[in-house]
């Protein structure tokens, strides 16, 4: 894991733009630099910590039939209900965006693995149901590490969905 230091986020406000882009700057720059020592101002500083990122990340892209908004919104507590009380362990985030203008909802979905997602889908799957009576599924997005997306085309393949190979090097904060 590579550490590195920024301002305290009150300092941030006095400080000018230009000090803030060259902190982000090096920021990255030093999550790229091998056995990088964590570098403390003060206590006052906020150390961040990187890791290897290797979320599979599931966006579906609802669109709401014509009539349906109120059913279809009075699922969505349903889903989150139920992520919360049985995927603990292999949920990092799950959270609903939506709807639009045009009706369009998006779920925002990351997991542990591959397994985590099917089994994220066995768990909702009455919800899911529920749902699809009263929107369509326009478009879904998989991103992950490509032995897990391997691992999803044969049980996704009915969705049709995009996949997203996540690129080599790419890292989360370990905060999160």
């Amino acid at each position: 894991a590579t550490t590195i230091t920024l301002p305290a986020v009150s300092k941030i406000p006095n400080m000018k733009l230009s000090l803030i882009v060259n902190a982000i700057t090096i920021a990255c720059a030093s999550a790229f630099a091998p056995n990088t020592p964590a570098r403390t101002r003060s206590s006052s500083s906020l150390t961040m910590t990187w890791r290897d990122d290797n979320i599979v990340t599931l966006v579906p892209k609802f669109k709401i039939k014509e009539g349906k908004k109120e059913e279809y919104m009075k699922v969505l507590p349903k889903f989150l209900e139920k992520v919360k009380a049985n995927e603990a362990d292999t949920c990092v985030f799950y959270g609903f965006v939506g709807p639009t203008e045009n009706d369009e909802v998006i779920c925002r979905e990351g997991y542990t693995s591959a397994e985590g997602l099917l089994a994220h889908l066995a768990n909702v799957d009455e919800e899911l149901k529920a749902a699809l009576e009263n929107a369509d599924i326009v478009e879904l997005y998989v991103q992950g590490p490509p032995a897990d997306l391997e691992k999803l085309k044969e049980p996704l393949a009915a969705f049709n969905p995009t996949y997203y190979p996540l690129c080599e090097g790419s890292f989360r904060s370990t905060k999160n």
